[in-house]
């Protein structure tokens, strides 16, 4: 195989035309897949239009974030689309919605639960581009070997098919000769359904004599249903002219009222704004007093400073004097409790000894009397 070009000439080997060729049918089957993917997003687009806060909470923080801006753009113009009686496919904005979903097809994967619920004629489109997508697989990647295959299965099912042909051919003659039969049956049945029928016919004249006089009933009662709902109606419309104008006479009061609170808040601003200024004023004042007397302040901790150098030495002397103080006065103290102890326990003594002697001294006397 070669291919001319001005001046030069490429030849081409079965390899490289096999390659081409497998990536010719790589480009087909991609085509073709990529068009299945879009048939699935355009088959479940009209139902996330309808539940658009839902596919908001599913896009929001993806990539494909700005179909929420694209799908709550068109929901607040589709009142006046259908309004002003507009084909939805002329708005801009659903075309940009139709070209966004084309384009990222495989959103479709984010809905699971509206792709799996189709109905019966969605899902006969989808199986049919899929029916397609694996008719251009078999075909494409079809080899020589294959098709002459497919062609011998094909003659041999021609074979088969025409001995079915003389099958179907002498049942077809049983048929016609069970029709003639079947004729005569019908015929001595067509007698007897005309009888039939004519006794049918009476009772539907009967049955429909019935109907009309039960629909002139409901007639005469729809009438007067009518009569009364639109006595009704007027009534409601004196009730809504009377409660619009209340409306009116309420909207000029509150209207008088704002004005009113409107001054006022006005007034209050100006007297908050002279306050914030004389407050600035005294705060800045303040400030200026509040600098010197830190400025005192830092004076007279400078002269506490060195007082309290001079102070610390005398502290110092104090309390070494007031500790010896403290010691010696008690040892003294110890001293005299020990004299105190002493003489405590020996008048304890003493007393015990006079009283045990006294008894001693009784006791003889007791005994001597004896």
């Amino acid at each position: 195989m070669t291919s001319k070009w001005p001046n030069m000439t490429f030849k081409t080997s079965p390899t490289d035309f096999a390659t081409v060729r497998v990536t010719q049918i790589g480009c087909v089957m991609g085509v073709l897949a990529e068009a299945i993917e879009r048939v699935k997003i355009s088959l479940i687009l009209p139902k996330l239009l309808e539940h658009s806060s839902h596919v908001a909470q599913v896009l929001n923080g993806t990539e494909f974030e700005p179909a929420v801006r694209l799908i709550q753009s068109f929901v607040r113009r589709r009142h006046f689309i259908l309004r002003e009686k507009r084909p939805p496919l002329m708005d801009h904005g659903i075309i940009q919605i139709i070209d966004f979903f084309q384009r990222n097809c495989r959103m479709y994967h984010l809905f699971p639960r509206y792709y799996n619920h189709m109905n019966e004629n969605e899902k006969k489109l989808l199986k049919a581009f899929e029916l397609l997508y694996d008719l251009a697989k078999d075909r494409l990647y079809q080899t020589s070997t294959d098709a002459i295959h497919q062609e011998r299965q094909l003659h041999a099912m021609y074979k088969e098919n025409q001995v079915v042909t003389e099958q179907v051919e002498a049942i077809r003659r049983k048929i016609q000769e069970q029709k003639v039969a079947l004729r005569w049956r019908v015929a001595a049945q067509e007698a007897y359904l005309k009888n039939y029928e004519d006794m049918m016919l009476k009772k539907k004249r009967e049955k429909n004599e019935r109907i009309q006089k039960e629909v002139d009933r409901c007639t005469r009662m729809v009438r007067n249903s009518k009569k009364a709902s639109l006595e009704r109606q007027a009534e409601l419309e004196g009730e809504i002219e009377n409660t619009r104008k209340n409306y009116e006479i309420s909207t000029k009061a509150y209207q008088k009222l704002e004005k009113n609170l409107r001054e006022e808040k006005n007034k209050l601003i100006l007297q908050l704004q002279a306050l914030i200024k004389k407050y600035d004023h005294t705060i800045g004042e303040k400030m200026i007093e509040n600098i010197e007397l830190m400025e005192e302040s830092k004076a007279a901790k400078k002269e506490l400073d060195e007082f309290m150098v001079g102070f610390r030495k005398v502290e110092r002397v104090y309390k070494e004097i007031v500790v010896k103080r403290e010691e010696e006065e008690a040892k003294r103290r110890q001293n005299r409790i020990v004299l105190f102890t002493m003489n405590r326990a020996a008048s304890k003594i003493q007393k015990y000894w006079r009283k045990w002697k006294k008894h001693i001294n009784k006791k003889n006397k007791r005994l001597r009397k004896r």
